[in-house]
């Protein structure tokens, strides 16, 4: 009899922790972030950002910053090619302390869902977002993206292995500083870190380098983006006979790299 009823607590004890531990998961579940705070959308909003632009120039030979504003407008709601409810987000783009006029520089489409958030842009499908949003948790964001997307502009092969990114959650509400504003609430997705030979000490050597960050504040959407693709290609010339074997270097760099941070918003 003593033993049935220890057995008895036991089942009782293991209950209570199985339901203890239930509602935890649905406590946590319910407490996370959802798609709408995290990209806000609706007619006329939008956000203005600083932007610097790394751009190689002279043939590849050096580097420069570009430096601009750019704000981007929700300007109205459509469909994508799935039906599926999209909003398109209009560019605009100004000098750097936006005394000139905006010109108009391209689109995206963003299509929340209920547990992602897609974007095309260029014809290139992003999963930006994926729920839950928990520090760690994580997804495959370029799965759409065709084998070298950027091929078509910059003749590199660092970008062969994009739709192989793992986007995660490396901080998930917390107070950050944006530019010169303290933003309470900022999730931050790291898309890739990976390079090769960085720092250069010699462009004689093969170099690239693979970054991508996005900040998400709550209630306000994208705050701060760094995306940057490049590889320097020593490209290697041999001249001359044996043993008279001359080896000469015609070093370039091709990419891009892009950093923007939100200076501005309604």
């Amino acid at each position: 009899m003593i033993r049935l009823k220890n057995f008895n607590f036991v089942l009782l004890a293991f209950g209570i922790l199985f339901i203890t531990n239930g509602c935890k998961r649905t406590v946590e579940e319910f407490n996370t972030l959802t798609i709408s705070e995290l990209i806000p959308l609706k007619i006329g909003k939008y956000i203005t950002y600083r932007v610097d632009s790394l751009v190689f120039i002279n043939n590849g030979k050096s580097e420069t910053i570009r430096r601009y504003q750019m704000k981007h407008i929700v300007e109205w709601q459509s469909s994508d090619n799935l039906n599926r409810p999209s909003w398109r987000v209009n560019i605009y783009q100004n000098d750097s302390t936006a005394s000139g006029p905006w010109i108009p520089k391209g689109f995206y489409m963003v299509t929340p869902l209920a547990k992602s958030a897609e974007v095309i842009e260029n014809n290139l499908r992003v999963i930006k977002i994926q729920l839950p949003a928990r520090i760690g948790f994580t997804w495959k964001g370029n799965s759409y993206l065709p084998d070298r997307p950027y091929s078509e502009t910059y003749a590199t092969s660092v970008d062969e292995n994009m739709d192989l990114w793992d986007f995660t959650y490396e901080a998930v509400g917390e107070p950050e500083k944006i530019g010169n504003q303290t933003i309470p609430d900022v999730t931050t997705v790291l898309q890739v870190d990976e390079s090769r030979n960085v720092p250069m000490t010699t462009d004689t050597l093969y170099a690239s380098k693979e970054y991508s960050q996005e900040k998400y504040a709550k209630n306000i959407g994208l705050v701060y983006r760094e995306h940057v693709v490049w590889e320097n290609q020593p490209r290697q010339r041999a001249s001359g006979t044996p043993p008279n074997i001359i080896i000469t270097y015609d070093p370039v760099r091709l990419g891009f790299g892009v950093r923007m941070w939100m200076i501005d918003k309604n």
